[in-house]
């Protein structure tokens, strides 16, 4: 798998989390500047990478106490993929690598729509979770770009939804 796969699927959780922050999907606010100073004074080295971290471990209970064990997410990926994608953090150097959510919504939905290439990449908007087929699709880099315009189409109706993959 290339590392810009690796690199897309690490800034959309980043991106996506950052919005469900903005949003209150979940109680957290690992993305934030304040959190950001603290992190930043805690972990000099990997603020960036704890964060991301953090903020993907709030999204993931969150995600999966909503749907069903079975599938997997942009939070909960199959385990090959979580492996290599946590090597490949580990390997980072952060002024090369990921960067900050930025503070303000609007930010946030410009990079998720640079991100999914196109704010209607995911399809027309409907509320809760949403299956995209078999795990196996997580492969391919246009995937992602899927999930990225889901989570950004439906965020700009108003709505909230979880795209997933199940056999």
């Amino acid at each position: 798998m290339r590392s810009t796969h690796l690199q897309a699927i690490a800034s959309a959780r980043f991106l996506v989390g950052a919005l469900g922050e903005r949003r209150s999907w979940w109680p957290a606010r690992f993305t934030d500047p304040t959190s950001r100073r603290s992190l930043e004074l805690l972990f000099p080295r990997t603020a960036v990478r704890a964060a991301l971290e953090s903020v993907v471990e709030v999204a993931r209970r969150d995600h999966d106490e909503r749907l069903s064990p079975r599938s997997f997410h942009l939070f909960r990926l199959p385990v090959h993929l979580e492996d290599r994608l946590a090597g490949w953090l580990g390997q980072l150097d952060e002024r090369a690598g990921l960067i900050w959510p930025p503070a303000d919504l609007a930010a946030v939905h410009g990079e998720l729509e640079r991100l999914g290439r196109a704010a209607g990449a995911g399809g027309e908007p409907s509320p809760g979770p949403r299956c995209l087929g078999k795990p196996a699709r997580l492969n391919q880099g246009a995937t992602i770009q899927e999930v990225v315009g889901a989570y950004l189409a439906a965020d700009r109706a108003g709505l909230r939804v979880m795209p997933y993959f199940e056999d």
